[in-house]
């Protein structure tokens, strides 16, 4: 028996853009206005997330990626960035940790614009919500196409659009076919049990809704009562939680250190918490943060639903 819905607010204003998403405006490519004479290529346009119209030469084959699911895009269909923000980047499963890339410093939003420029790009790819201050800077060195997916849909239309803008849509759509079956024969038979996805640590608690890209997949395969909140900013405390009572808990705990606590142990003596159906049962999961929290590309989101499916039975 499906449980009503509780509107819930996001955490607070960098892990809410961090795991925020949707490509309403994913763009797809415009009319091509034919080959140029000169280098025999078609000119590629595009409109990004924001509104802006993108228009590149000819496929690109040099990527700078100040967002992961730039890398998770560019790993399904075979092509190594230039460049990279994300540490997750490294991990064996997207582009690996012997990949030459050069790694953008900075802090999220405030990316070093140096290094994107040394990485001699012809296209970048960034987060609308993020990184929108930087398209000046960039664009001295490449075009900036900035991506919002808000679903797991729209996660599969950026792959597809990744794969017009270098050049790979046949790579892209098996790719993006194969996912979407994977997604819809589990959504066929969705669980009863209620879901839920948490990030953060006591005090600042925040859940994905169902306008993010790992709520949306949730919602398909599971019950998932957590509407996009009116504020995404605040946090949530566990009474909000309660109020629901999920029956599975996919917990990210967040940390500045390396040695993260389970965010469940962390709200082991809050009387609230250790009520709560998934904590009493022992069903509080706790999962990779980085992928469930900034992977949003199909690669990620099949790690996510490995997860899931391997709980939820």
């Amino acid at each position: 028996m499906r449980k009503p819905a509780l509107a819930v607010p996001l955490l607070a204003a960098t892990l809410a853009v961090a795991l925020a998403g949707g490509l309403t405006a994913c763009g797809g490519a415009d009319a091509d206005t034919g080959p140029d004479a000169a280098t025999g290529t078609t000119p590629i346009t595009v409109t990004d997330a924001t509104g802006a119209e993108i228009t590149i030469p000819g496929p690109a084959t040099r990527v700078a990626c100040l967002t992961m699911i730039c890398v998770d895009a560019l790993t399904e269909v075979g092509i190594t960035p230039v460049a990279y923000r994300d540490p997750l980047a490294l991990d064996e499963r997207y582009a690996g940790p012997d990949a030459d890339m050069r790694e953008i410093t900075g802090g999220f939003g405030e990316e070093n614009t140096e290094d994107v420029a040394l990485a001699r790009p012809d296209l970048v790819i960034g987060l609308a919500g993020a990184q929108d201050g930087l398209r000046a800077a960039v664009e001295e060195s490449a075009p900036l196409y900035l991506v919002d997916p808000r679903s797991w849909e729209d996660s599969v239309d950026v792959l597809r659009t990744i794969g017009e803008l270098t050049g790979t849509e046949d790579e892209a759509e098996a790719r993006a076919q194969a996912f979407t079956e994977r997604v819809e024969d589990a959504a066929a038979t969705p669980s009863e049990l209620t879901t839920l996805s948490m990030f953060g640590e006591p005090g600042s608690l925040g859940v994905d809704s169902v306008e993010t890209p790992v709520g949306s997949l949730l919602d398909a395969v599971s019950d998932y009562p957590w509407p996009a909140a009116a504020d995404p900013f605040a946090p949530i405390a566990v009474e909000q939680v309660a109020q629901v009572d999920p029956d599975v808990v996919f917990a990210q705990a967040f940390s500045a250190s390396d040695d993260t606590e389970a965010l469940s142990e962390r709200l082991a003596t809050d009387p609230t918490w250790a009520g709560l159906t998934a904590a009493r049962k022992g069903r509080v999961v706790e999962v990779e943060a980085a992928v469930w929290a900034t992977g949003r590309g199909t690669i990620s989101l099949g790690i996510v639903l490995d997860t899931v499916e391997a709980e939820l039975g």
